[in-house]
């Protein structure tokens, strides 16, 4: 009989324990200062983190390059790393976007350009900087509507600022 009362207290016991990874956390944070436009911030948030798995690894890798593009150091290192990564992540279209938007960071507009669309044409571009690069490219009411989606989506509004659209010649003739 003790060993039964014993077993029953025994299963009593089990229970849920919650537990946190820090590591995710800090990887979260920096995701987080990515998507406000705090470039520096979550660079800072990064830096000198040793992560204990292959797939964390990859992930602060990835928000380290995107860091890079969005502050326009090593571009063309950019484009290269996301070039060859990008084959084994054809699916993923966070990484179709940021790929699009480091081939337009580099002169490479019509390349960038069709990814871009053709995400948007499925209603799959995820954040509010894959239209913003869109919108760049783009001129009148396609540009303006591509430019609110922008600050439907940004979590800080100030990213989605546009430079000032260029007339041509013939237009500015009229």
């Amino acid at each position: 009989m003790a060993m039964l009362e014993t077993l029953i207290v025994l299963l009593c016991l089990n229970g849920v324990e919650w537990t946190t990874n820090d590591y995710v956390r800090v990887v979260v944070k920096a995701e987080k200062q990515l998507d406000a436009g705090d470039y520096s911030g979550a660079k800072r948030t990064l830096k000198g983190m040793g992560f204990p798995t292959a797939a964390l690894k990859e992930r602060a890798n990835d928000v380290k390059l995107v860091v890079d593009l969005r502050m326009g150091k090593d571009l063309e290192s950019v484009v290269t790393k996301l070039e060859t990564r990008s084959e084994a992540k054809t699916k993923d279209v966070r990484f179709r976007a940021w790929y699009a938007e480091a081939l337009i960071a580099t002169g490479q507009k019509d390349e960038g350009r069709a990814i871009l669309v053709e995400l948007k044409d499925k209603d799959l571009i995820p954040d509010a900087y894959g239209y913003l690069a869109l919108a760049k490219l783009a001129s009148g009411n396609e540009r303006y509507d591509l430019w609110k989606a922008c600050r439907t989506r940004a979590k800080n509004k100030e990213i989605c600022e546009l430079p000032a659209e260029v007339k041509s010649s013939a237009q500015a003739k009229r």
